[in-house]
């Protein structure tokens, strides 16, 4: 097969298909259990290649594509919009109930069902397109140096590609983050750095740091770029926490383990010390490799764990507006989205929302990523019992931070703290009350 074959992948036979949900060998027999993605994983599951095994193989790719779409975090209340293409593929096709069902419990009448069903489908069809093309098209995981750094060579500073499965071994928590908008000049810095050996930090305006402004949205664009480019360091990602100086030896002893690295078979019954040292001669070699320093606040830190020769790329999100000329750090400063972002953000929560009072209540929040994003899913949550202009209204009380709507506690795209008052707090903490920029 070549990379034609991901034109097959269409809403009309993705229905057919998931009609078949129940029968493995109707699924075999399925134009799109010949596809490369579908292939891929029989073998890694070590399945036979049999008519039922690569039905069984199919219906596990068009689940995990479900998967990666956001899922309902609270059963007690209606799903948001992000969250209703997750509902209607699975409790349509998946649990085979009837349409009127699903649109009661989606609060949609006909018509309206049907058309968020159809963009349900073509949503999961470009998320299999999408993994079918990578995989046509990814580094073998044996690619010696050369290809590999040919294969790097061939990472776009033009356009962002979209985004794709990472190499074999790579370590990355965070799930791409589909509601994502805008920064696609931050997205062009960062490859033309990275691809170009440099290290680089997601920063802060200074403005923006001084007065202490967190949710700017440093991890989730670190977050963008490796679910975009990643594939582009054949030696692997590898996602490190630096929140806790601490836990680092134990995270970077995890790149070096079963699943990722795998450097040694006994890797795992190794000290602690002889991982490490494993891990970072590994580090030291040529190979293309992307590591990730997340809420990296401390130079000495990023000096400590910092490859001092080799092939990795360094990339750092923090809040810190200035890093000492000797560790070779390039900073990218971010500021608050545009308000075409912001708008494009809250559309997402709210499609039919008159566009003026978005603006508002975009400009109410600073057009703060984090705030947007709170402010979005309390809206899309509580759509039956408040409107976006009762919203507006009650953001404009002088009790702004006390607001339900920016103090949840649910899931969010990175795993941070989702709490605009706490993300303020912690930012204050982290004030030099000897420093007069601080102070």
């Amino acid at each position: 097969m070549g990379t034609h074959d991901t034109l097959k992948i269409d809403a009309d036979l993705l229905r057919k298909a998931m009609r078949a949900w129940d029968s493995s060998p109707k699924l075999g027999k399925h134009p799109l259990a010949k596809l490369h993605i579908v292939e891929a994983r029989r073998k890694e599951a070590g399945y036979s290649n049999t008519l039922e095994n690569r039905g069984r193989a199919l219906r596990e790719v068009i689940r995990d594509g479900i998967r990666t779409l956001p899922a309902p975090s609270n059963s007690d209340s209606s799903p948001e919009k992000s969250e209703r293409p997750y509902v209607i593929l699975t409790e349509r096709f998946i649990k085979k109930r009837n349409w009127d069902y699903v649109a009661a419990q989606l609060g949609l009448a006909r018509r309206t069902y049907y058309e968020e069903q159809a963009a349900a489908l073509d949503l999961l069809v470009e998320i299999l397109r999408q993994r079918e093309e990578a995989i046509i098209n990814r580094p073998s995981p044996q690619m010696d140096l050369a290809a590999a750094l040919d294969y790097l060579a061939q990472l776009p500073l033009d356009v962002p590609p979209k985004p794709g499965p990472l190499p074999p071994g790579s370590l990355m928590p965070l799930s791409r983050n589909p509601l994502f908008v805008g920064r696609q000049d931050d997205l062009a810095t960062l490859a033309t750095t990275l691809k170009g050996g440099e290290s680089i930090a997601i920063g802060q305006t200074e403005t923006a740091a001084t007065t202490g402004l967190g949710g700017i949205g440093k991890t989730q664009l670190a977050s963008e770029f490796v679910h975009r480019y990643g594939r582009f360091f054949a030696g692997g990602v590898y996602w490190l926490s630096f929140a806790d100086a601490k836990a680092i030896p134990a995270e970077v002893a995890a790149c070096g383990g079963k699943g990722a690295m795998d450097l040694r078979p006994d890797f795992n019954e190794l000290s602690l010390q002889d991982q490490l040292r494993l891990v970072v001669a590994a580090w030291q070699q040529p190979m293309p490799r992307l590591l990730v320093f997340d809420n990296c606040e401390d130079p000495e830190l990023l000096a400590q764990w910092r490859p001092a020769v080799g092939g990795c790329r360094i990339l750092v999100t923090s809040r810190r507006i200035d890093w000492e000329a000797a560790l070779g750090v390039r900073i990218l400063a971010l500021n608050v989205l545009s308000q075409a972002e912001s708008l494009e953000l809250l559309r997402q929560h709210c499609p039919d929302a008159d566009e003026n009072i978005l603006a508002a209540i975009a400009k109410e929040l600073g057009y703060l990523p984090l705030a947007l994003h709170l402010a979005g899913s309390y809206m899309a949550r509580y759509r039956r019992a408040i409107s976006p202009a009762d919203y507006l209204n009650q953001l404009r009380d002088p009790a702004l931070l006390e607001h339900p709507s920016l103090k949840q506690r649910g899931i969010s795209p990175t795993g941070h703290i989702q709490n605009i008052y706490r993300t303020i707090a912690l930012s204050y903490d982290k004030l030099d009350s000897q420093d007069s920029i601080d102070m």
